[in-house]
């Protein structure tokens, strides 16, 4: 899981995340990102119904309280990732019609969408252990976060 911690900046990670619904919280994704410069401003509406767009056709909220939110864009040039850790859940229409405790979303240049496929699976695949969701759900910090991926390793 080395691959997620070399592409997720630690200012990109929300602690004690609060939403409302699906749309709110790719909302104060985005705007996390917008606000520690990790997006242009100019483009926080696009993504945001790009990402939007993405949810229509299919949740990506894959079940076990993970959500993984992507979208491909022509104005980014490389892979733009944040994490929202919610333990309280969010109602995100995930397949199993449960609560999202924890979001990776994924901002991917449009024409290297095939590069990152292993990584959105090998995310999933992490994530569909119990015990490493725990950890992540439990984690206070980023050096937290880490120790969660690294035990995997």
């Amino acid at each position: 899981m080395n691959q997620l911690l070399e592409i997720l900046d630690p200012k990109n990670i929300i602690f004690d995340f609060k939403a409302t619904t699906k749309e709110d919280a790719i909302r104060k994704m985005i705007s996390h990102m917008v606000a520690t410069q990790s997006l242009d401003p100019a483009y926080e509406e696009e993504t945001v119904s790009s990402l939007m767009n993405r949810e229509k056709s299919m949740s990506t909220g894959i079940g076990s309280g993970v959500a993984i939110p992507h979208c491909s864009v022509h104005y980014v040039n490389e892979l733009k990732c944040a994490m929202a850790i919610a333990p309280q859940g969010i109602d995100f229409d995930a397949l199993d019609h449960g609560l999202v405790q924890i979001f990776i979303m994924l901002i991917v240049p449009k024409n290297k969408f095939q590069d990152h496929i292993k990584t959105l699976a090998l995310i999933a695949k992490t994530l569909n252990i119990p015990e490493e969701r725990e950890k992540l759900i439990k984690a206070k910090n980023f050096e937290e976060i880490q120790k969660a991926f690294l035990s995997k390793s």
